[in-house]
């Protein structure tokens, strides 16, 4: 009485359901990757802010080694896969991380990438 095959709502449905936990999965993939920016923003700066000139260590005063900071911060970026601006002034290293994710769904459109980014403000201790 009935054929055996699926009939075409069965796959369309079908299809939809799979493209929507496709979606669900590349927004997860790209909120994992907005959480992994912010830290590794973070963690940049502890990296940079860590540098202290020793000069004005001895002299009782806590000021950053400009050149020292940024290369560290950027270097801690670059470790995580993300790419660092680094701005230091006297006691505060300001780093802002940019990480580019490559969703696995959605890059059935073509090459899609969607770049996260992040800004994070450490003082020297």
């Amino acid at each position: 009485m009935f054929g055996s095959s699926p009939s075409a709502f069965v796959v369309t449905i079908a299809a939809t359901l799979i493209a929507c936990l496709g979606l669900v999965h590349d927004g997860a993939q790209m909120l994992r990757t907005k959480t992994w920016t912010t830290v590794l923003a973070h963690e940049a700066a502890r990296a940079g802010a860590q540098h202290l000139d020793p000069e004005q260590l001895r002299a009782g005063a806590h000021a950053l080694e400009p050149a020292a900071a940024r290369t560290a911060a950027q270097a801690h970026a670059r470790a995580g896969g993300g790419h660092a601006d680094v701005s230091v002034s006297a006691d505060t290293v300001t780093v802002t991380v940019t990480v580019n994710h490559h969703p696995t769904v959605l890059a059935v459109l073509g090459d899609v990438r969607i770049s996260s980014r992040a800004t994070a403000i450490a003082h020297t201790p």
